[in-house]
């Protein structure tokens, strides 16, 4: 674990790239349906308030759209913030 930290800690930029993974995970588990990404919480108004307002199917490409662009803004924070890619 400490050369995890020892990494990310001289290479920040690869947050970006666990994001782009994180939110990846999330549109695979949206296309394949898998009910952990939509599942229900417990507040007032939820992912189960949206999926009764405007279905399933619905919510899910919203959903995905949301996180793709997430995957977008982390692949821009990643190549705008990494110096390595730009030699001088």
């Amino acid at each position: 674990m400490e050369v995890f930290t020892d990494f990310m800690s001289a290479n920040p930029e690869y947050g970006y790239l666990i994001g782009v993974a994180g939110f990846l995970l999330i549109i695979i588990g949206l296309i394949l349906d898998w009910d952990w990404v939509v599942e229900p919480g417990g507040g007032y108004i939820n992912i189960a308030s949206f999926i009764e307002m405007f279905g399933r199917k619905t919510v899910r490409i919203l959903y995905g759209l949301i996180m793709f662009i997430g995957v977008l803004i982390c692949l821009y924070g990643f190549f705008t913030y990494n110096p390595s890619l730009y030699p001088k």
